[in-house]
């Protein structure tokens, strides 16, 4: 293994480390801001989906790899190894810093910010293809946080409680078998009997709480768990949107290389992928986590569930389409929502996290362009 590659792995590596230790927080935030779980049990389930979203990746979001692939340079554009790797990098340090900060940025946006600021120096602004870059990537990226926080708001309408005193009820469902027993409804409870020969399959609806103290051996699925399921859902998503473009960065820079260093390229980079998002997350995916969980606006279980079941659904079927969207965007504009309806978004917060979305762009593009230019410096000494 030359140098060279092992320099493009450390590359990609970080820049899936530094995804880690920023996204991983868009699935399990609303699970420590609504008091669900700890940071330290939030952030490894959300690292465990992750894992697996973004080893399934490689068979369920190769639309994504396609995309990040091979459709962003215009036909005849020669790609060269120097350009592929210094996008790589532009990417990696500016999410590095915005970590660094707590600012939750997308790693998404990072990616096409150094592809447009490497690729403009490199191959000149007619090397791209902007079409590309604007309908599939730049789109998504820009309607997508909308999208998420007109339909965070809109089911947390419908299913806001008619009662300050409802807020806690009928958050649990009940089952067992009992013997017999007909359908009843008493006080906010209301239940379903399922006759199945000499004994009857009870559901019951409840509180938690009376729930538990009225049916201990029922099996009880309440909203908390609910809000589990959501946040394990988003990692996947998150996992599986993500992964694929940095291997797709990787596999073409591995491409322009000229070697057949493993033997199966594609299917290695998602495995070294994959390790850098799950070793980011557990190492470094606290300081987001506590900005999105605390820092925004304060939730509880309902709108956390609703946050995560909004970031789940879109970003799962932007991977599965091609279309890149923020886990970012999607989720902080599902959690914006949730603010908006109780009136108590952070403004300095949200000024915060705003700016540092303007700023990825142009910011990615730089460091990009800088490490471009250092890397031609250095082929041109032959160094």
């Amino acid at each position: 293994m030359t140098l060279m590659t092992i320099a493009l792995l450390g590359l990609g590596f970080a820049l899936a480390y530094v995804n880690g230790a920023n996204d991983v927080s868009k699935g399990v935030a609303t699970l420590v801001g609504s008091g669900v779980t700890d940071y330290r049990r939030a952030i490894l389930w959300g690292a465990l989906w992750t894992g697996v979203g973004g080893l399934l990746g490689a068979t369920l979001a190769t639309a994504m790899v396609a995309t990040f692939g091979n459709g962003l340079l215009a036909s005849g554009t020669m790609p060269t190894l120097t350009a592929a790797m210094a996008t790589l990098f532009g990417a990696a340090a500016w999410v590095l810093l915005a970590t660094r900060s707590g600012l939750p940025v997308s790693t998404t946006h990072a990616i096409l910010g150094s592809i447009m600021g490497v690729g403009a120096v490199a191959y000149g602004v007619h090397g791209l293809r902007l079409s590309a870059l604007v309908g599939s990537i730049f789109l998504p990226l820009l309607l997508s946080p909308f999208i998420s926080l007109v339909a965070a708001t809109a089911l947390l309408r419908l299913t806001r409680p008619r009662s300050a005193t409802a807020a806690h009820d009928a958050d649990c469902l009940c089952a067992e078998v009992e013997p017999g027993v007909s359908a009843y409804a008493l006080g906010a409870e209301s239940s379903i009997a399922l006759a199945t020969g000499a004994a009857e399959l009870h559901f019951t609806t409840s509180s938690s709480e009376a729930c538990a103290a009225e049916h201990p051996r029922a099996i009880r699925l309440t909203l908390d768990h609910l809000h589990w399921l959501t946040s394990g859902a988003t990692s996947f998503a998150r996992g599986m949107n993500d992964g694929p473009k940095i291997v797709a960065l990787i596999v073409a820079a591995a491409t322009l290389q000229g070697s057949a260093t493993f033997a199966s390229p594609m299917l290695f980079a998602f495995a070294l992928v994959t390790c850098g998002m799950v070793a980011g997350s557990i190492a470094a995916g606290r300081r987001v986590t506590h900005v999105l969980a605390e820092e925004v606006t304060p939730m509880d279980d309902r709108e956390g569930f609703i946050a995560n079941l909004v970031t789940a659904g879109l970003v799962t079927v932007g991977a599965t389409l091609g279309l890149p969207m923020s886990t970012t965007h999607v989720s902080s504009g599902a959690i914006f929502g949730a603010g908006i309806q109780r009136s108590s978004v952070n403004k300095k917060t949200l000024r915060d996290i705003a700016l540092a979305w303007i700023v990825t762009l142009p910011g990615a593009a730089l460091l990009g362009i800088a490490a471009f230019a250092v890397g031609s410096f250095v082929s041109m000494a032959n160094w």
